[in-house]
């Protein structure tokens, strides 16, 4: 199996969900990275968020984000709704992708879209792990953005569509694999 395994689905199908229950069959010492998660604010979503697998966590967009990355739906004047923040996802969660060449571990990385991939410094660090052949589980978005389409094609990338017919059956099979090759 490919070191660098990413799973991608239309929203809402479990990719996160998948991400976080492969990550929790793989012991502490032995991964690294973050997820991303709404932030739900009286039952809508409100934004999102880069939670550390340590727990810390930093706004990644939100509509009070002043920004000129922007994503979502449209507000009244036209503008995407959610002003994005590179802060933490740069100062924090970057640096913690920056694990040595033939390090045994897994790289937790959910998720890797459009939001993320306005960083330079995120691609950078991404790039590095797939060229190094660290392994890596996450998810993709599905997206038309350029550098997302070309890190998912890839030699090296594994990319696994979920459907809500394979979801637990894919999730189980990569959790098994990777909790047994566990650094």
């Amino acid at each position: 199996m490919t070191t660098f395994t990413l799973l991608t689905g239309v929203p809402g199908v479990g990719k996160s969900t998948a991400v976080r229950a492969i990550a929790d069959r793989i012991a502490p010492s032995a991964k690294v990275g973050f997820v991303t998660s709404e932030i739900r604010v009286d039952g809508r979503r409100q934004g999102f968020q880069t939670v550390m697998l340590t727990g810390e966590s930093g706004v990644l967009a939100a509509p009070d984000v002043v920004s000129t990355i922007r994503f979502g739906s449209l507000n009244a004047d036209g503008q995407p709704r959610l002003g994005v923040s590179l802060s933490f996802l740069e100062d924090v969660a970057c640096p913690v992708l920056d694990v040595p060449e033939g390090w045994g571990g897994t790289v937790i990385l959910d998720e890797i879209g459009p939001m993320q991939a306005a960083s330079k410094v995120f691609r950078a660090r991404v790039e590095r792990l797939a060229d190094a052949g660290v392994r890596v589980v996450g998810s993709v978005a599905v997206s038309d953005d350029p550098w997302i389409s070309g890190l998912a094609a890839r030699p090296a990338v594994a990319v696994i569509a979920l459907s809500k017919e394979n979801r637990h059956i894919v999730t189980a099979a990569l959790a098994a694999y990777f909790a047994s090759s566990d650094g």
